[in-house]
């Protein structure tokens, strides 16, 4: 079994709706997508499998000493080290820009509960990176206008939907917010932009949907259709 083959079947446990959007994405660039929404759904799993702040902490550094290796080719055996190399050489990806999908669950390694400011921040700076790169990944950075700050509300958005406490009933309805004016303004984008976006722009969409039914959600089957439905029309 290859590496992308061995991180496309974790993938699928790790992250289902992830999994899914990433088989949109066009043959070239799929692998790419594998790799950076591997690396996103390990990591961001971590805060809530240690109950030690300080094991959360070492699991973390493990992440950045393994970015830290990668800048001289050593994989240290992974399977996502040998991706996240490949990546990097095919791309031309920086390893900095995967440090903000790690810097930013320090924050929840905090034993106490945290503000909606506080989840936003972290939403923020881990949504952003993550669909930046994401961008890069399928060659698509040139199809956005700098200052539209499209990027950011849907990133953010998208993050803060998967931060959403027990309870946190005000903090989904800023995520649903925050989805629906990105989804709008990509749905305003020309035919041509939106056809270059839409394989990473597809989660967005997806959590929108999720958002909009908060804390219902429909079946798996219903998402799937939406997602097949979004992928066909280039719409959000």
């Amino acid at each position: 079994m290859s590496d992308f083959e061995t991180l496309r079947a974790e993938l699928r446990g790790l992250d289902g709706d992830l999994y899914l959007c990433h088989l949109f994405a066009p043959a070239p660039a799929r692998d790419g997508l594998l790799t950076l929404y591997h690396f996103y759904a390990d990591i961001a799993r971590i805060p809530s499998l240690v109950s030690d702040p300080m094991v959360g902490a070492i699991r973390l550094q493990w992440w950045r000493d393994l970015l830290t290796a990668l800048k001289t080719g050593e994989t240290r055996g992974t399977p996502i080290g040998a991706a996240l190399l490949a990546a990097h050489q095919q791309r031309q990806l920086g390893f900095a820009d995967f440090l903000p999908l790690i810097d930013g669950r320090e924050a929840g390694l905090a034993p106490d509960g945290r503000t909606a400011d506080e989840l936003e921040a972290e939403a923020k700076l881990v949504g952003t990176a993550w669909l930046k790169l994401a961008c890069a990944i399928v060659n698509a950075e040139a199809e956005l206008e700098p200052d539209s700050g499209l990027i950011q509300q849907a990133g953010t958005g998208f993050e803060l939907m998967r931060l959403v406490p027990a309870g946190g009933e005000a903090v989904a309805a800023r995520a649903r917010d925050l989805l629906r004016q990105a989804c709008a303004q990509f749905n305003r984008l020309p035919r041509g932009q939106r056809k270059a976006l839409l394989p990473v722009f597809l989660p967005i969409g997806l959590a929108r949907r999720q958002a909009q039914h908060f804390p219902h959600g429909k079946s798996l089957l219903r998402y799937q259709l939406s997602l097949l439905k979004m992928a066909l029309w280039g719409r959000l």
